[in-house]
């Protein structure tokens, strides 16, 4: 087992590949190891190792290499969300209420097979990707590589946590509320919230704009390697606009103009996270950009009720209306609390529509209006929730002695999903004193992808952080020791 090999990027193994001094049934094996030792262990990232089915896939992968036909991101592993189906794989969206095998590929399975990558791990969610946390009576806790003691984040709190682990280069996330970009923000990664569109939904879910599927990486060569791949058409979907690559350098940042907000609503902000933010404003004034505080006055608590209440309006009140009450009794304890707060209530797509327009109105004047190129803002607010935290039980959480909604009141991505047309892209900053990574938002105007990866590309290249480089988890093995 390669510590080495545990945290190749996806750019540098599919160079070394393309050289052969690697070969990609050599990293599979080694990451497949690495899974198969931590399975079920403290971190608790994954739900099913497919090892037989990646080396098939490595072997086919190698023969290319040696063909000269190698694929866009041939023999790159890429964990998978368990919530987003892959044919042939159990689906249960971390839930005992939810079985069923996946008889066809999630679009986007469909388009990183086809560039060659290779799934080789499905990873944890909670239950039915409701919470900002990942646990489940199904998969119990996943906990942060960096501090166990602090939560992975959610609901793709397993493809973080596996990131972080060295499970894996790549992985999928989904965000509705926040899904990709918080486990990101905690494990010091990079995670994208494509605007609605951009990539195929999953068939049947196209009204559904809030949730949008979306990549997640160590590195953001890495995340433009795949977000590239993934976005687009697909033929099951009729979401899924055409889309220009993303570049992988841009120009400086001479004459742009960014906003930064500290706040996005939220009464307070830990410490750690307001001053790597400072410094990362100051790493893209050092690339050129001016950089100036807006003030936006929202309600982080209105801002999130109004989502979860549309939510459970255009999506999940039918579905969970569904489920025999009988078995509510083997369902998480939060799953339970958010059903008998929602279901049944005249849940409200209209507030969110008229809630979404005026924090549009507030951005058109106080950012995009002036001309700021885009914002920048805390994806979360703490580092510093517990992993086993229950929100049914303790409905609060401290941030800098300021009490919060435990449920979303500690997170800043929320208003995004109501805009669902705008990206949001995950950005490390640093890390906070208990080990854990923090974060900042790019948002960038409606569909103006690029702009979103341009200044995360100024800023990795101006504040140079060692996360994944120098710098690593310290990972519990099973044998006693530690890898990094």
């Amino acid at each position: 087992m390669s510590a080495d090999l545990a945290y190749l990027s996806a750019r540098e193994a599919r160079e070394r590949f393309a050289a052969q001094t690697l070969s990609p049934v050599e990293l599979m094996h080694s990451l497949l190891e690495r899974a198969t030792a931590l399975h079920g262990g403290r971190i608790n990232s994954t739900t099913a190792v497919h090892g037989a089915e990646a080396l098939a896939r490595a072997r086919e992968s190698e023969q290319r290499y040696a063909k000269g036909t190698a694929r866009a991101l041939e023999g790159i592993p890429v964990a998978i969300k368990e919530e987003t189906s892959v044919a042939g794989w159990q689906r249960t969206i971390g839930s005992w209420l939810h079985e069923e095998v996946a008889v066809r590929n999630h679009p986007i399975v469909d388009k990183l097979i086809a560039a060659g990558a290779i799934p080789h791990l499905q990873t944890t969610c909670p239950e039915f990707c409701v919470i900002g946390q990942t646990l489940s009576e199904r998969f119990g806790v996943t906990r942060n590589p960096w501090n166990t003691a602090f939560t992975s984040g959610g609901s793709s709190g397993g493809s973080g946590a596996a990131l972080a682990a060295g499970l894996t280069p790549l992985a999928t996330g989904s965000d509705m509320a926040g899904s990709t970009r918080i486990p990101a923000a905690l494990q010091g990664l990079y995670g994208y919230k494509p605007p609605f569109g951009r990539l195929a939904s999953t068939p049947g879910e196209e009204l559904f704009s809030f949730a949008v599927e979306g990549p997640m990486a160590r590195s953001l060569d890495d995340l433009v390697m795949m977000q590239n791949v993934i976005a687009g058409p697909h033929p099951a979907s009729y979401v899924g606009m055409p889309f220009e690559p993303l570049p992988f350098i841009h120009p400086d940042l001479t004459g742009a103009r960014i906003a930064l907000a500290f706040r996005t609503g939220s009464p307070a902000l830990c410490p750690d996270t307001r001053a790597n933010l400072i410094a990362a404003a100051e790493a893209l004034r050092s690339r050129g950009a001016t950089v100036e505080e807006v003030d936006l006055n929202w309600d982080n608590a209105e801002v999130a009720e109004v989502l979860i209440e549309a939510i459970f309006g255009l999506f999940f009140n039918e579905y969970l209306e569904g489920l025999d009450a009988a078995q509510l009794p083997r369902a998480t304890p939060y799953l339970r609390w958010l059903i008998g707060r929602y279901r049944g209530r005249p849940n409200s797509i209209l507030k969110a529509a008229t809630l979404a327009t005026r924090l549009h109105e507030e951005l058109e004047e106080k950012v995009w209006g002036p001309g700021y190129r885009a914002l920048i803002c805390p994806t979360v607010f703490t580092t510093a929730v517990p992993a086993d935290l229950d929100l049914t039980t303790k409905r609060h959480v401290l941030i800098d002695g300021a009490a919060v909604d435990s449920y979303l009141g500690w997170v800043g991505t929320p208003p995004f999903n109501l805009l669902s047309r705008y990206p949001a892209l995950a950005v490390p900053t640093g890390r906070g004193a208990n080990g854990v990574p923090t974060s900042m938002q790019i948002v960038a105007p409606p569909y103006r992808d690029s702009v979103a990866f341009e200044i995360a590309y100024h800023h990795a290249a101006a504040a140079r952080l060692e996360l994944y480089r120098t710098v690593f988890p310290d990972i519990p093995m099973p044998s006693g020791g530690s890898a990094a």
